[in-house]
């Protein structure tokens, strides 16, 4: 059976991988205010004051994750997915506050981010175990 290179890399590097996964939680956590970032710039009236400071707190919250990933020395197969994942999510904001081609939403970028996410709780330990192996979590 073949292992999955980034369970590999997370057993080897357990404390890489919890703060690679705390930066992935935060990235899932800010998804639905960037979704609804995303949507008020697609309404064909201005935007309101407080959705423009929270347009503006969203991207400076994703700016702050790619910065904080680009100083951490993860192995690529978990930086590059990653990275590549906040920097599509900061991109988006980026659009939607310039008013350049506002995207309709995060689609399914937002589930990738989700998938990697669970990759890397899975790839926790407990007890000894992988969590993907402990029943009844």
């Amino acid at each position: 059976m073949r292992t999955n290179p980034v369970a590999e890399w997370a057993a080897a590097e357990p404390a890489a991988r919890d703060a690679a996964l705390a930066l992935a939680e935060h990235a899932v956590a800010l998804q639905p205010a960037a979704e609804a970032v995303i949507q008020w710039y697609r309404l064909d009236e201005a935007v309101a004051p407080e959705h423009a400071e929270e347009g503006r707190r969203v991207e400076r919250a994703y700016r702050d994750l790619v910065e904080q990933l680009g100083r951490m020395a993860f192995d690529p197969v978990v930086a590059e997915p990653l990275g590549d994942l906040l920097q599509r999510h900061l991109d988006l904001i980026r659009r939607a506050i310039a008013l350049r081609g506002v995207p309709e939403g995060l689609g399914r970028l937002a589930g990738e981010l989700v998938s990697l996410r669970d990759l890397l709780r899975r790839t926790g330990r407990l007890r000894g175990r992988a969590v993907a192996d402990v029943p009844d979590l």
